[in-house]
């Protein structure tokens, strides 16, 4: 199945992206709490999601979010939904706690 959007689990819910810049303003403008307790500005680590699509098809992280990921040893499918682009298809899962010291 082909989706223009992106998929948020375990919501099984598919939101259009529209004109948004990350997947967590795509979130937000559809009412799916994400927490990002320092507005999205990349630096508390707290709208981290798991991407469940293939990670080859996504780009590379930003130089902010390598450093925190290299700093909180992410796996490369813990994403910061602030800074990961939006794109067609694109299949995260919201973690259900989160706990910095934790890769998973």
């Amino acid at each position: 199945m082909t989706t223009t959007g992106i998929v948020f689990q375990p919501l099984d819910r598919t939101c259009e992206i529209q004109n948004a810049e990350s997947v967590l303003e795509v979130a937000l403008s559809n009412e799916i709490e994400i927490s990002h307790s320092c507005g999205g500005m990349g630096s508390c680590t707290t709208c981290r999601v798991i991407v469940e699509s293939p990670i080859k098809d996504l780009p590379p992280r930003n130089e902010l979010e390598q450093d925190i990921a290299d700093m909180r040893g992410f796996a490369a499918e813990e994403r910061l939904a602030c800074q990961l682009p939006p794109a067609p298809g694109l299949v995260v899962r919201i973690p259900d706690s989160f706990d910095p010291d934790s890769s998973t």
